[in-house]
């Protein structure tokens, strides 16, 4: 028997962009902040090492959002790149009794700086699929 109750919200299932790298594994650390606009900087990816994927959320309201990508070597020598994807933002109900959502496709993506050297838009739909390869970029290791 099933009730209106019964419905399967998706409390864990958060919605996030996948990026994938292309080449070469990250061997430097790598941190990713938001840059927002009139606010601190929000903190997305800390310190990770030997990067060969990640997935990052991607902001509700905004046509693109701006990351800052900062790259410290062993040695210490930090390298700071500027990401920018832009977006189209798609709401999406589930159901009264589940949280709001938003789905975004992708509609552009860009870097400034000499560590990204290439970034693409692989798949552009961003969705609940936690599977999807949204993003390919390279990075150029000194």
């Amino acid at each position: 028997m099933s009730s209106c109750s019964d419905i399967d919200c998706p409390v864990t299932n958060g919605v996030w962009a996948n990026y994938v790298v292309q080449g070469d594994t990250l061997h430097d650390t790598l941190t990713i902040s938001a840059i927002r606009e009139n606010k601190t900087d929000t903190i997305l990816l800390n310190k990770q090492v030997n990067t060969t994927k990640f997935s990052l959320p991607m902001s509700y309201s905004g046509n693109s959002d701006m990351l800052r990508f900062v790259f410290t070597s062993k040695a210490g020598v930090t390298t700071v790149d500027t990401v920018t994807v832009s977006k189209t933002n798609i709401s999406h109900f589930e159901s009264v009794d589940c949280s709001p959502a938003f789905f975004h496709t992708l509609t552009a993506v860009s870097a400034k700086g000499t560590r990204v050297s290439q970034v693409e838009i692989s798949n552009p739909n961003v969705d609940y699929d936690g599977t999807k390869e949204h993003i390919l970029i390279t990075f150029t290791n000194p």
